[in-house]
């Protein structure tokens, strides 16, 4: 891996990520000068000092004076409120992110007080601002934690999350301020689009947009679908015999997995076991297709999708795990097949089946805010990503404290029992130390299954996962006490201090005696921004503390993403394989999977720009139809006779209202129409790459054309239904008249198709390509 270039350097070149802050530098010495001056005024007065700003964000050159006077007030409120005087570091950060940038702050660096004081920054401005969290733990402590600090700068201050009503949101989005997980804003959205009335809706406001973990949102999760689905009476496939006859198939035998354990297949043999034991029939017969896809929805669910890893079982339901942050999902599932598939696999009650109402994606929902920043600790490495898809530059904030971590050589091993044995063995003899120890593992499973070991030997473990995410708060800042071990999925977001010692720091001096926190790694992420997320969780503000990474070259990372030669001289060499050439095959492997992201995100934003340019259209159009009168001409035109004998029996403006509401129910079922038939296209449209055609630009030029005639279609549905009414209708519900659309009931955040579409299969063989051309391994 080649070594970072110096941050002069890559400044002097232009290179992303190199954003120099040094403009800002006088205006934080200007706010230090009136420390004093701030300090002398009482509450009352210090309000009215904020609220007497002339302040502006979002430009590049922020104005000195009202932004340096802003700075000093709002470092004596935090002072006064939260016993926080923000360093001149944070200082500079809040310029950074109130000036519309990416800001790369080291983990400990206080990131949730920058946050929030750029966040009054821009409300102090009179903008609305979102402050954009990873989960709902987080939005909820920030707002609360920070809530003294914005009351005494006069600003007002809410938070949503998964559980929160919907008058509660709508209060929550009235503020100035609003933490929320992107998800939620994303869900209230969606669920807005269907509104018919004001009061109905919860309104967001996309003014400024502050995101904490802006790599992990703005990159990870940017082309992730938020997807919002509703129940329907009808009932799910039967998968009780597919599931009974994948049950009994063999490894190998009747079924093999690709290399990179994303689609498994049913051999020859396998298939006419199948077809034999389902009476000698055909399953390719067009008759017994529905058979065939629950066969390789629910060998799909047996081989690929793994209970305490993927998803959890509770109280007799599917729970699914978000991967990327090691947490529970709520409210989320899977398509409807798969689901269905886990659950006959877990022997589960059915769940009904849902429709896809509507759809963004996280990408496209972060473009509708008129200023956007962010923060995090691993901002330069995506710093190129967050120019080309958000036009937001980076740069980065060096610490306040110098770090005194110690990073050791990455420990490479062959077999995941040695990679085992060797955590074990180091966790012990840290231990014993009264090294206080942090251990990120890559799944629940493997969480569990190493606490069990560790505590065979007789060391006490907390474990931090998808099963109990709930807790923690608690656990994570108990992590840094004497001779503490915890176990922890993922780190990224967790957003607590681990301070040494345990949270109030009483054994601190006799832990850095031990050598402070150590951070050991049981294997690496398929991005080197997670490696180092983990990492920096030892040497906070100075500390003292010492990372170590162990993985074997049979963990994940390595087999499906090594080339065939690389994974032909491991099996050759085994033991005698070079330490130096273990590490080139780590590198070489992680640099493929943080490559195949980046292509991916290219790829599906090309392709969902068919859909957002649909989606915006027909949202224009239904609003108007919603706020005025233009379905009016349109529906007269259609039904002239009835529309004049509806208006003699009950008047124009009845006959209006329920024409209006007939009109936006056909525009929402169109769209959950036009959203099947577009998803199915995306779905096959790789094959036209045989033919020598662009799948995207053919996707593009088949999604238009089934667009055309979008609103005929629908006004069409109106107009036949309407000349069914009767002047006693006129007026009355929807549902009463037999009119009933799918309940709001679950979201999707999950991939297009978990799993694998043919297209998303062809995808990941961009990965060979990454491999022989682009990175010249093949």
């Amino acid at each position: 891996m080649s070594p970072p270039v110096p941050g002069w350097a890559a400044h002097l070149l232009g290179l992303p990520g190199a954003v120099s802050f040094r403009r800002y530098l006088p205006i934080v010495r200007a706010a230090g000068t009136l420390g004093e001056r701030m300090r002398a005024l009482d509450d009352a007065a210090l309000r009215a000092e904020a609220g007497s700003l002339d302040l502006r964000t979002g430009v590049r050159q922020l104005p000195p004076d009202a932004t340096a006077r802003y700075l000093a007030i709002a470092r004596e409120a935090a002072d006064r409120t939260l016993g926080l005087r923000a360093f001149d570091e944070q200082l500079l950060a809040c310029c950074a992110l109130l000036s519309g940038h990416a800001v790369e702050m080291d983990t400990g660096e206080g990131k949730t007080l920058v946050g929030a004081l750029a966040a009054a920054g821009f409300a102090t401005a009179g903008r609305r601002v979102h402050v954009i969290s990873v989960n709902d733990y987080l939005a909820e402590r920030d707002a609360t934690w920070m809530g003294a600090f914005f009351g005494l700068v006069g600003v007002s201050v809410g938070w949503v999350g998964q559980h929160t009503p919907p008058e509660d949101r709508r209060t929550a989005y009235r503020s100035d301020v609003v933490y929320a997980p992107v998800s939620e804003i994303g869900f209230d959205v969606l669920r807005d689009r269907f509104a018919v009335a004001d009061d109905e809706r919860v309104g967001p406001v996309f003014d400024a947009a502050i995101v904490d973990e802006v790599d992990a949102v703005m990159i990870d999760e940017a082309m992730v679908p938020l997807v919002l689905a509703g129940a329907t009476d009808d009932q799910a496939d039967p998968f009780e015999e597919a599931t009974a006859l994948v049950e009994s198939l063999v490894p190998d035998a009747d079924f093999t997995v690709d290399g990179e354990q994303a689609t498994v297949s049913l051999t020859d043999d396998g298939l006419d076991r199948v077809e034999e034991r389902l009476g000698g029939i055909n399953l390719y017969n067009l008759e017994h297709l529905g058979m065939l896809t629950r066969i390789n929805l629910a060998l799909h669910a047996r081989v690929l999708v793994h209970r305490d890893v993927d998803y959890l079982v509770t109280d007799g339901r599917i729970t699914l795990i978000n991967t990327t942050r090691g947490r529970t999902a709520h409210l989320q599932r899977w398509p409807d097949g798969l689901h269905a598939a886990l659950e006959a696999k877990e022997h589960l009650a059915a769940s009904a089946p849902g429709a896809i109402l509507d759809q963004i994606t996280v990408q496209d929902l972060l473009l509708r805010y008129e200023t956007r920043s962010g923060m995090s600790g691993t901002v330069t490495p995506v710093a190129e990503d967050l120019l080309e898809f958000y036009r937001l530059p980076a740069g980065r904030v060096e610490r306040h404290e110098p770090n005194r971590r110690v990073d050791g050589p990455d420990v490479i091993v062959m077999s995941e029992d040695e990679k085992t044995a060797a955590v074990i063995e180091e966790i012990a003899a840290r231990h014993r130390s009264g090294q206080p120890v942090l251990v990120g593992t890559q799944s629940v499973a493997e969480s569990e299954t190493l606490a069990d070991r560790l505590r065979a030997t007789g060391i006490p473990v907390r474990v931090l996962n998808a099963k109990n995410d709930a807790e923690e708060a608690a656990i994570i800042a108990r992590a840094g006490e004497y001779a503490a071990v915890t176990i922890s999925t993922q780190m990224s977001g967790r957003g607590t201090d681990i301070r040494l010692g345990g949270p109030d720091e009483e054994d601190r001096d006799r832990t850095v005696g031990a050598g402070g926190l150590a951070v050991i790694a049981t294997g690496r992420y398929p991005s080197r921004r997670l490696d180092a997320q983990l990492r920096g969780r030892a040497g906070r503000q100075g500390d003292p503390g010492v990372s170590r990474t162990f993985l074997s070259l049979d963990d994940d990372l390595v087999r499906m993403h090594a080339t065939a030669e690389m994974l032909a001289r491991i099996d050759r060499q085994r033991d005698a394989l070079p330490a130096l050439e273990r590490r080139r095959i780590a590198d070489q492997c992680q640099s493929i999977a943080e490559s195949m992201r980046t292509d991916r995100h290219r790829a599906t934003w090309v392709y969902n720009r068919a859909i957002a340019a649909q989606r915006d259209a027909v949202l224009r159009h239904r609003s108007d139809v919603v706020d005025g009168d233009v379905s009016d001409a349109r529906i007269r035109e259609l039904v002239p006779e009835q529309w004049r004998r509806l208006v003699a029996a009950r008047g124009a403006d009845a006959v209006s209202e329920t024409a209006r509401a007939v009109a936006v129910h056909f525009l929402d079922e169109q769209w959950v129409t036009h959203l099947m038939v577009l998803q199915e296209l995306r779905d096959g449209i790789h094959l036209r790459a045989l033919g020598g055609e662009k799948p995207a630009d053919e996707f593009h030029r088949l999604a238009l054309r089934e667009f055309q005639g979008f609103f005929d279609g629908a006004y069409g549905s109106t107009a036949d239904f309407l000349r069914e009414l009767t002047p006693d209708d006129v007026g009355r519900d929807l549902v009463d008249l037999g009119l009933r659309r799918p309940s709001a009931t679950w979201t999707y955040m999950v991939t297009d198709d978990p799993y694998g579409s043919p297209g998303d299969r062809f995808v990941r063989r961009i990965g060979k390509f990454v491999r022989s051309r682009l990175l010249d391994l093949e």
